[in-house]
């Protein structure tokens, strides 16, 4: 079946990793000023005193104050070396192709386009976490017609509402 449209999951399914982990991690070896505040940050969301939209909210806040473009750059950068080649592969021929993430904005925007992915939906800063039924009309506002060929490819069961919404076309589910 030709691929008009592949709409691709970021974490766990084009990159083998989590990417907002690698991008604390990025933060913590970048701005060391500011290590106490993202380690209380990270502590609070490990002892479920905050949900983890509220320390995405909280990390990428610090990011958008301190990063430059060319230290966004450089991380979208480091994550192209988590890429899963199969994945790539299956979405080579697709006439579009979208990534469609919960990661924040703020690094997916540069990494899609170092991807050659010309669309993405990620979470807004201020905004719900772009996944489940929000991914799903993120998706659909992009003009997305799920169906016979379209393809969505993730590893995670957030991702059920875009998988039945595509009932009719290809669903993958990439396993780690």
């Amino acid at each position: 079946m030709r691929i008009k449209t592949a709409v691709i999951d970021l974490d766990g399914t084009l990159v083998r990793c989590n990417s907002f982990t690698e991008f604390v991690k990025f933060l913590f070896r970048r701005i060391p000023s500011r290590r106490p505040e993202i380690i209380g940050i990270v502590f609070q969301r490990k002892l479920r005193q905050i949900s983890h939209h509220q320390a995405k909210e909280r990390i990428v806040a610090i990011a958008q104050s301190q990063l430059s473009d060319a230290d966004i750059d450089e991380f979208a950068e480091s994550l192209t070396g988590y890429v899963n080649p199969e994945v790539m592969e299956m979405v080579a021929g697709a006439e579009r192709k979208i990534l469609a993430t919960a990661a924040p904005e703020i690094y997916v925007r540069a990494f899609a386009a170092k991807m050659n992915i010309p669309e993405y939906t990620a979470t807004r800063q201020g905004y719900e976490e772009n996944k489940g039924t929000v991914k799903l009309e993120s998706v659909k506002k992009m003009g997305v017609v799920f169906g016979e060929g379209t393809l969505v490819i993730t590893d995670h069961s957030d991702d059920h509402p875009l998988m039945v919404a595509n009932s009719g076309g290809i669903n993958r589910l990439i396993g780690n």
